[in-house]
Formats: structure tokens, sequence, C-alpha cells
């Protein structure tokens, strides 16, 4: 299998017979394999997860499905699952879980292949410098509570906020995630293309812990045979 990060929060899931695309709208996509089905996903409107550009793909792609939060715009003549915050659904093989969001929209944990996969979209701790004290306390609050329903949840997958807007916030949201939830491998997104301060975070004490889990390559290819095997 295969991960190939797009850019920002966009991510392109190759599996042995599954594609799952979460929140593209920047990257060049690889060649899509016509004999797997393509799953994509949209956590939110926001224009850094969403793009129109994403209806052309099931006039090119001979089997793509939907999976959007209920606010963002449809195009009649696609197959599409319209879904809001805190439900669970199924399709075609696929488990899909969504939380509600500290921001707007929904997070998803999916289920295939017999691998577990989380996007956070735009959930995360939003702890800004110069907001109002309760509005730092809200943040944290629903962040917590979201995340104590995947507590303890192990993910083979996860796909991460580490904004540098932030600041010294910026790891927050994403060291509690990996105290919470056993994950195989951790991707960084949410960095706007800046790189270079995205890996700036990695050396901080509180993330040491977690080195062997994170992964900041653009495309990441599994050295096992099964990947079950992580």
């Amino acid at each position: 299998m295969k991960v190939t990060h797009l850019y920002h929060s966009g991510f392109l899931v190759e599996l042995k017979h599954t594609l799952l695309l979460f929140d593209w709208y920047k990257g060049q996509l690889p060649p899509l394999d016509a004999q797997k089905p393509l799953y994509v996903f949209v956590s939110h409107v926001h224009p850094d997860h969403y793009d129109p550009a994403i209806w052309k793909l099931y006039k090119e792609h001979p089997a793509v499905r939907y999976i959007l939060h209920k606010k963002v715009p449809i195009h009649h003549g696609a197959e599409l699952l319209r879904v809001g915050s805190r439900e669970t659904h199924s399709l075609e093989g696929l488990s899909i879980q969504t939380l509600r969001s500290t921001d707007t929209g929904c997070a998803f944990v999916v289920e295939a292949e017999g691998l577990r996969f989380y996007h956070a979209g735009d959930l995360n701790w939003w702890h800004w410098e110069g907001e109002s004290q309760a509005s730092n306390a809200w943040q944290d609050k629903a962040f917590h509570e979201e995340l104590s329903r995947i507590a303890g949840v192990r993910f083979d997958y996860a796909f991460l906020p580490l904004d540098p807007r932030q600041e010294a916030a910026a790891p927050w949201g994403f060291v509690d995630f990996l105290k919470a939830c056993p994950t195989a491998h951790a991707f960084p997104m949410h960095y706007w293309g800046d790189r270079a301060a995205m890996l700036a975070y990695l050396p901080l004490p509180q993330l040491a812990p977690f080195a062997g889990q994170i992964v900041t390559a653009d495309v990441w290819q599994s050295e096992k045979e099964d990947p079950h095997e992580l």
C-alpha cells in the first residue's frame, strides 16, 4: 500500500483493492488504478479542504463514491453519501464514523481492508494566542470531548494537524491524539506547505516519544507485503 501527501490536508491512500482520497484541493494526483473503486472524502467546505475539481473525478474514473459532510455542495449525477457529525455508516465494505469538528464539518474514522484510518479534517485543539480565555477554554473542552469518543482505539494511519500558525500550541492536539490512540503511522498535515516550520516541531520533548510513528515523507510505501502486519 502507498500513502501520498498531496498538499496541506490532502492524502491519497492506495490499498490493494481500494483508493481513499481525503480533503484534496491542491497538488497533483498520481495516476489512479482504474480497477480499484475510488472513495473521495470531504470533511468540510473550507477552500483548503474542498475544491469543485473533485467532481471531474467521477467522469474520469470508472467507480467513484463521494463521502461528504452535509454542508459541502453536491454535484447531481455523482454517487455520494452525505454525513453529519457523530454518525456511523457502512458503504460497500467500508466502515465510516464521523466526529464533530472544533471548527466546522467533521473528522473521519474509516475502516477499509482491515485497516483503520483517521483523518482529522479541522478537528483539532485550536488554541490561539490573542483569543479570549473563554474561546480557548471551549476549544480545549470540545477537542478532548471528541477525542474521548475514540480514546483507546488503535489506528494504523492517522492524518493530524500540525499547524505552525498556532506557534507553541501547534503540537498540543497532535500529541494528545497520539497519547489517547495507539497509532502505527501519524502524518502531520495542515501546515500550508511550510514543511520547514512543521519539521521544527518534531525534536520537541513532547513529540520525542512518538518519533518512530511520525511520517513526514510526501510519498510513503509499506515495505511489508501484508500492511496488516504493522
